[in-house]
């Protein structure tokens, strides 16, 4: 047997025993535990745990009634937990990883769930990758990552494993949704909170406003409306920056020696200061049977920089000199550029030699409408978004290790990477869902979208072009060091179903289908104009451009099967095996001139997965419920994003195969009317079963941990409530979550081991029916809590950049409500 179905068969085996205690319990005892419960409950008045309600079926359930491995969390919970992020998100939800860490990194979905990633986790999250994120996000019923200000929301869903058949073939790992508070035309309210606070190592506070009114404009339409503001006071600062003339360009220290002079130092505080803005106005009609919902939302973000720091640096020499490390420029004019621009960094200092900012900008809308002819509902959504984003990355470090003898000893190098990106979509979706009450029922739709985005990175050298003339040397004329422009134009157009056989009110079966047609057109531009000709594709082209283009069709089916059965305790016990695919691309590398590159890299094939779950959930009396599910994932083919080897080019590559598996366990339990419990744990094992080698170069070995996922997470909060009048209650909160180890890269070359961390927070208050204020605390610990890093093999000390959780945060948050 391999160790493969080992570990699967010990997990399931643990499972299976799980069940059957619960099971096996004398249905009588239970029977009597629960009247004696509810007698108990109805002395107190109160005393039941709350259900949520959930549509990730397509059909208004419950968690605890909906046979897939699922979470979900109440707005409600969301406020008073502080939760307003995917960051916090992430720590509360068994299997959730986030390994982001601030608005600037919300330009891409770094979700993993089961461990499904094999990209390093190193890169900033500024724009997308050319792969397609493995967890699919919905905003409302519009598939698209947002990072979301988490404020009205009415509740947020999140779906283990592949959602093909109901949520789209690109969801390998799974789904989160997040879905707004909707209008309401029975009456009127509204709503304002709020939040100040201080952060460790910040020189300012923090500060977040929020609000919502419901508007019934009629006895059968309502307009709800919400907005707010968020700024966060960055507390990363940069010792060693550059002072920068009006072009851009370093000010030299000495002007009269253009060849040997470096740069006039200057500092900075705080400059990882970000900001966040959103409006959304949802209009609500109904008319019986008929529903129509249009929402619209636009957000601003505005980000200084990257919560990154360089800490601890290293010592002199280092690649800005000619007796340095590996990589450094033997040519390099002047020694003495450590001394001035030291290599040692202090906590939460950045060895980046310039500003980072970064603007985004998001729209979405969507039309929903619905009718119930009773036999059946009928759904139709149209919805659309466009994300526009520009951002600045100081690439100087990487380049001066890996380039900087190409750069003929330059003393000021400064290496700004400016990366504009826009994307943008119509979506079209209808389906159909049957009634219940009947053996047979169904889900059957269609799905069209349409998705354009446009990349465009240039890297600059700034200044070269002047140290070169001072030089006498031969040159192109241009500070453009690099221009990646990647255009993709995809359309994806679908059919699916579920079809579900009840076989007895206990039991059912369910069998899913989508089949798609997909059509990707790709374009990829690689320019070196700094090289000039040496480095185009024809020898020719004095700009240093490679294009490539492709177009790829795929038309496949992909299948899913479920099963539960609910037991006479209301245990409810499910397997499903689900798929997901998603889809290929190109890479549009130069295989001639200077930086060729083996063709091996020029396209990328679609990857797959097939998912096998087991899972049990259920409540336990009135006062504990639980769920708990084991799953083993085969990946075919996994993509993964790389730099290739001769001129450091960004390219999709696939491996051979790789395999996941893990466990997921979630419980609440109402200790009393005031105090109740919820615990998390996840575990984890992901890795290679099959190298990844193209064009000779190998980038993650057979047995190869997958990077980004610790082996074991786990969360624990108790929420305490009790009246100390007739009208004030006072409010509780502690959570403490922890994370494990985790691996950034497949390469032992590339990877950091970065160390697990616990963090802690708490929040103390007093409510009453319309308003609530509390004390809290974040990270109370004050935990250095990593979540990415470079590897040294790859920059120099200065651009380390260890990607970070916040510092200890505290402060008041506070809220008030009218209806």
């Amino acid at each position: 047997m391999t160790d493969n179905k080992k570990h699967l068969m010990v997990r399931a085996s643990a499972l299976a025993l799980f069940t059957s205690a619960f099971v096996a319990l004398p249905s009588q005892a239970r029977a009597e535990g629960d009247d004696a419960a509810a007698a108990a409950d109805a002395d107190a008045g109160t005393g039941e745990l709350t259900d949520i309600l959930v549509t990730a079926s397509r059909r208004e359930t419950t968690t605890l009634k909906t046979p897939i491995n699922i979470s979900a969390i109440s707005g409600d919970d969301l406020a008073n937990k502080g939760v307003t992020n995917f960051q916090d998100l992430g720590r509360t939800i068994a299997g959730l990883v986030y390994n982001s860490a601030s608005i600037r990194d919300g330009g891409s979905s770094s979700f993993i769930i089961h461990g499904l990633n094999l990209d390093g986790v190193a890169s900033g999250g500024d724009r997308p990758q050319a792969t397609i994120a493995p967890v699919s996000v919905y905003i409302g019923e519009t598939p698209a990552f947002v990072n979301i200000h988490l404020a009205d929301i009415q509740r947020i869903e999140v779906l283990r494993g592949p959602q093909a058949t109901l949520y789209g073939n690109a969801s390998i790992a799974g789904t989160l949704r997040v879905l707004f508070n909707e209008p309401d035309p029975s009456g009127f309210s509204a709503n304002i909170s709020g939040n100040g606070g201080w952060t460790k190592n910040a020189s300012g506070p923090n500060y977040t406003v929020d609000g919502a009114i419901n508007l019934p404009l009629a006895s059968n339409l309502a307009l709800r409306v919400a907005a707010g503001y968020t700024f966060a006071h960055g507390f990363i600062d940069a010792p060693a920056m550059y002072t920068l003339d009006a072009d851009g360009k370093p000010v030299l220290a000495d002007p009269s020696d253009p060849v040997h002079s470096l740069p006039v130092p200057t500092s900075k505080k705080d400059v990882d200061d970000s900001k966040l803005a959103y409006f959304r106005p949802m209009l609500k009609f109904e008319d019986g049977p008929f529903t129509l919902l249009a929402t619209y939302q636009h957000q601003y973000e505005h980000s200084d920089g990257p919560d990154v720091d360089s800490y601890p640096g290293g010592s002199a020499p280092t690649a800005f000199s000619s007796t340095g490390d590996v990589g450094a420029s033997p040519a390099f004019q002047n020694d003495n550029f450590d001394s001035v621009f030291s290599p040692k960094f202090d906590e939460y200092e950045t060895g980046a030699f310039i500003e980072q900012p970064l603007t985004r900008k998001v729209d979405l809308g969507s039309l929903e409408g619905s009718y119930d002819f009773g036999f059946a509902t009928l759904t139709s959504v149209t919805s659309g978004y466009e994300t526009d984003s520009f951002a600045v990355n100081d690439s100087t470090a990487g380049y001066q290790k890996s380039l900087g003898y190409f750069y003929s000893g330059y003393p000021r190098i400064l290496v700004p990477s400016t990366r504009d990106y826009n994307e943008k979509a119509f979506i079209q979706e209808v389906r159909l869902v049957s009634a219940e009450g009947t053996p047979l029922t169904y889900s059957i739709g269609a799905f069209y979208m349409h998705q354009k985005s446009h990349l465009t990175q240039t890297d600059y050298n700034m200044g070269y072009t002047d140290y070169l003339n001072a030089l006498g040397a031969w040159n192109t004329g241009t500070d453009v060091g690099y221009i990646y422009d990647r255009q993709m134009d995809f359309t994806d157009l679908a059919a699916f179903g579920e079809l579900t056989y009840h076989v007895t009110p206990a039991w059912q079966i369910t069998g899913g289908v989508r089949v798609f047609h997909q059509k990707l057109d790709i374009t990829a531009l690689n320019a070196l104009p700094i090289c000039g000709f040496y480095c185009s594709s024809d020898g020719i082209d004095p700009m240093g451009v490679v294009l490539a283009s492709d177009t790829q069709k795929k038309t496949k089916a992909l299948f899913k099967a479920n099963t539960s059965y609910e037991f006479a305790n209301g245990l409810l016990a499910y397997f499903t095996f689900s798929q997901g695919v998603r889809r290929g691309g190109a890479s549009g590398i130069p295989t001639t001139g200077t930086f060729a590159e083996d063709p091996a890299f020029q396209f990328y094939q679609p990857d797959s997965v097939d998912n096998y779950e087991i899972g049990l959930k259920g409540r336990i009396g009135r006062r504990f419920e639980f769920s708990a599910a084991g799953y083993y994932v085969d990946w075919k083919d996994p993509q993964v994003n790389v730099s290739t080897p001769n001129g450091g080019f960004p390219a999709v590559v696939n491996g051979s195969s790789a395999r996941s598996l893990g466990v997921d366990l979630e419980a609440h339990y109402l200790l009393t009317n005031e105090l109740t419990l919820t615990g998390t744990y996840g575990y984890n094992d992901s890795k290679l079963t099959g190298p990844i080698v193209v064009g000779g170069k190998n980038f993650g070995g057979d047995g190869a941990e997958l990077p980004g996922t610790p082996h074991h997470t786990a969360s624990v909060s108790a929420d305490y409530t009790t009246p100390v009048s007739d009208t004030l209650s006072f409010n509780g909160q502690v959570n403490v979550s922890y994370r494990s180890s985790i691996s950034t890269s497949l390469t032992p070359k590339s990877n950091v081991d970065l160390p697990g961390f616990a963090m802690v927070g708490a929040s103390l208050g007093v409510s009453t029916d319309m308003w609530r204020l509390d004390l809290f605390g974040e990270n109370l610990g004050d935990v250095r809590g990593v979540l990415s890093a470079l590897s040294a093999q790859s920059t120099d000390v200065r651009g380390l950049n260890y990607r970070l959780s916040r510092p200890r945060t505290v402060g008041l948050r506070f809220s008030v409500k009218y209806r």
